[in-house]
């Protein structure tokens, strides 16, 4: 039976227990940070034993680990931006589409609106745009600090 287990980089691994002469050994199927049905079918692949999905589900889940829901939300997002850039959708689509998020929408402050164009984006781009953000802020020029203001000297008292 396969399991799941959590590597120190934040990664996870479904492995199979294998009898070997030298006693037992873990293989390893398959490594992810999101479990995807692409990383269950390369998995279920490299079993020699029977393997369950939905056990094995189960027990990432259990682990912490996430199932992929960002290819639904970068679909969204790339509606939301060719609906922007003024592009338009089938009347029969948009009809069908407004008709089901009717019951989904509810009403956003406008300064959760330009976190929209960041829905869809990868782990990867989050940490490129945030490592940009740190490089502009080194750029920033250091303040001086003003002469003849020091911090109060802390006396001790007396023991």
């Amino acid at each position: 039976m396969a399991f799941v287990v959590v590597r120190r980089d934040g990664r996870f691994e479904i492995r199979e227990s294998v009898a070997t002469p030298g006693g037992p050994r873990a293989r390893t199927l398959a490594t992810f940070r999101e479990l995807t049905d692409t990383v269950l079918d390369h998995a279920e692949q490299r079993a020699t034993r029977p393997f369950d999905r939905q056990v094995v589900e189960s027990r990432a889940y259990a682990v912490g680990a996430d199932r992929d829901g960002r290819a639904t939300a970068r679909l969204a997002h790339h509606l939301l931006e060719d609906l922007h850039s003024g592009r338009s959708l089938p009347p029969a689509l948009a009809g069908a589409l407004a008709r089901e998020l009717a019951g989904v929408t509810t009403s956003l402050p406008d300064s959760l609106l330009p976190l929209a164009d960041w829905l869809g984006a990868t782990a990867r781009e989050r940490g490129s745009a945030l490592k940009d953000l740190l490089r502009l802020t080194d750029r920033f020029p250091a303040t001086p600090r003003p002469r003849g203001r020091t911090f109060p000297r802390i006396a001790s008292a007396p023991g």
